[in-house]
């Protein structure tokens, strides 16, 4: 079976036990714990993905590292993930709860790059003409730097692309003039 197959099975489980228990919230926090844990540890993400170290060892380690912090319904999943050997398909599972969390929500993710840093009054700006332009309700926005574009922004969200940075304006004048149809070619 398929990675996302399986992160979809176990994300859609955790995530309907958890609205059923009345405890989504909760368990989006343990989610999000997790998610740093596997991202910023190189070696906790190595060792749930190890097929040397035993389940019992993995539980736990896992058990050490947040003992109370997880809600009972993260804990007793993350004991059937470890029992039946999907513990390294846990940073996919994380993922896929993510996106069917927002989904459920009507949270849109946002990245915004820019140039240099943006006032709080452009970022909400943005994000206002975004919410009228887009029809979104409920907006995250993570914003980094890149100087690389000169100016301007590139904005992702969904399956979309906004780029309105002096670099791709650049680029399109260096295509124009590489492309000249004017010039009789020889």
């Amino acid at each position: 079976m398929s990675a996302i197959r399986i992160a979809n099975r176990y994300a859609k489980s955790i995530l309907q036990l958890a609205i059923e228990k009345g405890q989504l919230e909760e368990v989006n926090r343990d989610m999000e714990m997790l998610n740093v844990a596997t991202d910023d540890s190189r070696d906790f993400y190595l060792m749930l993905k190890s097929p040397i170290i035993h389940a019992d060892k993995k539980m736990a380690v896992i058990n050490g590292v947040f003992g109370n912090k997880l809600t009972s319904i993260t804990s007793n999943f993350l004991e059937i993930l470890v029992r039946k050997g999907r513990e390294g398909f846990l940073p996919d599972v994380i993922d896929v709860f993510r996106n069917m969390y927002n989904a459920h929500k009507g949270i849109t993710e946002v990245e915004l790059r820019t140039a240099y840093e943006l006032s709080e009054q452009t970022r909400q700006a943005i994000m206002d003409r975004l919410r009228s332009m887009a029809g979104l309700q409920e907006i995250r926005m993570k914003t980094t730097i890149d100087d690389s574009l000169i100016g301007g922004y590139v904005l992702r969200f969904e399956d979309k692309l906004i780029d309105t940075s002096i670099q791709r304006g650049l680029n399109i004048l260096k295509d124009d003039f590489d492309n000249n149809d004017y010039i009789r070619k020889f």
